[in-house]
């Protein structure tokens, strides 16, 4: 695996009108960071930006599978309390610089809280 993947996904945002893409378990995912996460009660997602590295946002049991992807990524990692989550995604977004920004999601998979 290599980050060409990556790299093509990236290319597309650019002429895609927008400005980051979240990618949560499934084939997609799997795909493209070549990672096995099952959709479960705590979320895991990645957010890909062009010219950035990715974040993940992932429970702090699964932080170990960051070391699998295949390109380098920024990880944010949330306990087993749930008012905790939302702090990961704000800081994830806040260092993609995705405030006010448009996010395609997949809109057969993607969980929204």
């Amino acid at each position: 695996m290599t980050t060409s993947r990556l790299d093509r996904l990236s290319a597309s945002l650019r002429t895609s009108g927008l400005d980051a893409v979240a990618l949560n378990p499934g084939p997609t995912l799997k795909y493209i960071a070549n990672l096995n996460f099952h959709l479960m009660e705590r979320p895991v997602v990645l957010l890909v930006a062009p010219g950035q590295d990715p974040a993940i946002i992932l429970p702090e049991l699964e932080l170990l599978k960051v070391g699998l992807l295949p390109f380098k990524a920024q990880a944010f990692a949330y306990g087993e309390n749930p008012s905790e989550w939302e702090q990961a995604f704000r800081n994830a977004a806040q260092v993609l610089g995705l405030d006010v920004k448009r996010i395609g999601v997949e809109p057969r998979a993607m969980r929204l809280l």
